[in-house]
Parts: structure tokens; C-alpha cells; sequence
């Protein structure tokens, strides 16, 4: 027996009516929606942390931009 279920990824950037859109396909009782993730966020929060304090600035660049593609 083959199932029907499809799977979607919704990505969006921050205030573009993602939300919106989410809470609108939600009131369908066919559709299961997930909360909003919040992992752009950390990753924002993470290069931030790799490129702007002296202590990483000081370390070899390359180093730092390997580094950061390996988290």
C-alpha cells in the first residue's frame, strides 16, 4: 500500500508573511504545520560570533571561514 503523505519545506526570510501564510494552510484540518524554526537565527548568531569579536580577528581568516563551514 503506497501513502499518500507529501512533505513540503516552507523557507522564507524574516517578515515576509511566512507566519501568515503557515497560520492560514494550519486551519486546514488536511495539513499538519510545524512551529516556526528559529535556526536561521543561530546561524546568524553564530557567524556573528566568528567574524566580529577581536579574538577571532586576530586568528587566521582562512582558518576562521573553514571553521565556521565545518559548524
Amino acid at each position: 500500500m503506497q501513502s499518500s503523505l507529501k512533505i513540503f519545506f516552507q523557507s522564507a526570510l524574516p517578515r515576509f508573511g511566512s507566519t501568515l501564510f503557515q497560520n492560514l494552510i494550519a486551519q486546514n484540518s488536511d495539513f499538519y504545520v510545524t512551529p516556526i524554526s528559529r535556526a536561521l537565527e543561530l546561524f546568524f548568531v553564530v557567524r556573528h560570533s566568528y567574524t566580529e569579536p577581536a579574538e577571532f580577528k586576530a586568528q587566521d581568516g582562512v582558518l576562521m571561514q573553514k571553521t565556521f563551514r565545518g559548524f
